[in-house]
């Protein structure tokens, strides 16, 4: 359930992202003589197509996927070994269903702001890059934070159960409260990234292009940040609040819990670096024809990966943090006793594979376009 709420996610936001980075266009077609009626129908079925054929590419795929979780399910006896995926009619056209619902979760209020929204509005908001959230997607937001802190005021004011049971408890209502933050990035993430980076004493004048391109460009900043959010997120609750409330795993127990949701979230946040390559090129270019040597170009690159990798482990940092202080609250549990048997060997291996992931992706897509525009120079 954690990997289809993960892919779901990623799926909804990097769509999301797709056309709100294309709003420039939109207002063009808006322009030539497109009725809002129409374009806005016009992007649901591309959104559509798009999510079925990537749903027909990934049913076979994800019978190899299986078959190599299986094997690991097997390393640690939950499965015999030698176990397959076992096929079912129905599974086919619920992975058309899960990925359809969720492209159009992710780009419903996107199609439908596209189609009302004037031409020149769009012409400015393209250039801003500013996110938007729609009223239901608050409204699902405000409902699951709701929720997550009455199951925190229950296991507080009324501590029915063991302390095993309200350790269950305090980690559900986290997961529930990551769930609702990060619906709504723009109120949650976004000053994270504002705050932190202002926090930074830095002259470098790589450093304050960085930033103030993430800043800047708010929308893509959300989409290539929320996916390395979840899974740093879900490490700190389930790895660390499992770890500190007794119940201790393994590594290949880890891996088997949140393995999967791990590789798509990283493959979401790779994948929505690499589209937004083109956008990243361009003010590349800028900074080049205003007399910046290569040298800087590809520090901007690196600071603007370090940027988006940081913020998404300072964000599993602030869940950690809850789940320690929680835990301590509903379980008695020692903060000391905590804050030293987290698996702080397991965090720092996370945090770096973050960083390279989100740097190496920045830089390799930033290699890849810069080449193809110096081939297409005569």
């Amino acid at each position: 359930m954690l990997t289809v709420l993960a892919a779901a996610g990623v799926t909804g936001s990097t769509a999301g992202f797709v056309l709100s980075a294309q709003s420039q266009d939109h207002a063009l077609w808006l322009i030539v003589g497109f009725t809002p009626r129409r374009l806005r129908w016009t992007l649901r079925l591309e959104i559509l197509a798009l999510a079925l054929v990537g749903a027909v590419i990934g049913i076979p795929l994800s019978y190899a996927t299986a078959t190599g979780i299986l094997w690991q399910w097997s390393t640690i006896g939950i499965v015999a070994p030698g176990q397959v995926p076992i096929f079912e009619m129905w599974q086919p056209p619920t992975v058309l269903l899960l990925t359809v619902v969720s492209a159009a979760w992710g780009t419903w209020g996107v199609t439908r702001r596209a189609s009302r929204i004037s031409e020149m509005a769009a012409l400015r908001e393209a250039r801003s890059g500013r996110p938007h959230i729609g009223w239901l997607t608050a409204m699902t937001a405000a409902t699951l934070f709701g929720a997550g802190c009455v199951i925190i005021l229950a296991i507080t004011a009324f501590p029915l159960g063991g302390p095993d049971d309200r350790a269950a408890g305090a980690l559900s209502a986290l997961l529930v409260l990551i769930t609702a933050t990060l619906l709504v990035p723009a109120w949650t993430i976004r000053p994270l990234l504002w705050l932190w980076t202002a926090l930074v004493p830095s002259r470098s004048s790589s450093w304050y292009l960085a930033r103030e391109t993430c800043r800047f460009a708010s929308t893509r900043s959300l989409a290539t940040v929320v996916p390395f959010a979840i899974g740093s997120s879900l490490v700190a609750v389930l790895h660390g609040g499992g770890t500190v409330s007794g119940g201790g795993s393994s590594l290949a127990e880890v891996g088997v819990l949140i393995g999967p949701t791990l590789l798509v979230s990283w493959t979401g946040g790779v994948c929505v670096i690499a589209l937004i390559s083109r956008s990243r090129s361009r003010d590349h270019a800028l900074l080049e024809q205003a007399g910046a040597p290569p040298g800087t170009v590809l520090r901007v690159a690196s600071l603007e990966g370090a940027i988006y990798a940081a913020t998404a482990l300072l964000y599993g940092l602030v869940f950690l943090l809850a789940a320690v202080v929680l835990l301590h609250a509903v379980a008695d549990i020692g903060l000391n006793s905590a804050m030293t048997s987290l698996p702080w060997a397991d965090f720092t291996c996370l945090a770096g594979l973050t960083m390279g992931t989100s740097i190496g992706a920045v830089l390799l897509s930033t290699a890849r376009r810069d080449s193809r525009r110096g081939a297409r120079t005569p």
